[in-house]
């Protein structure tokens, strides 16, 4: 998926980038990185996906799932 298709995922989750950072008590700016694909840290990513009911490697195809150190 692009960066604008997760977007929408989480509008209609009703979930913000800003809630997930809240959560994760990460910035707006890195949540959005990894949206973007710019960053991989997968505690970040997991969250996202579990917020709009999705598996990792759904909106992240092209990356390999690894955990973060």
């Amino acid at each position: 998926m692009n960066s604008t298709e997760i977007r929408i995922l989480l509008l209609r989750a009703h979930v913000t980038q800003a809630s997930i950072a809240k959560q994760l008590g990460v910035t707006l700016g890195f949540v959005n990185q990894i949206i973007m694909g710019r960053r991989n840290t997968m505690r970040v990513r997991e969250a996202i996906a579990k917020a709009v009911g999705r598996r990792v490697e759904d909106l992240w195809p092209s990356e390999p799932s690894k955990k973060a150190a």
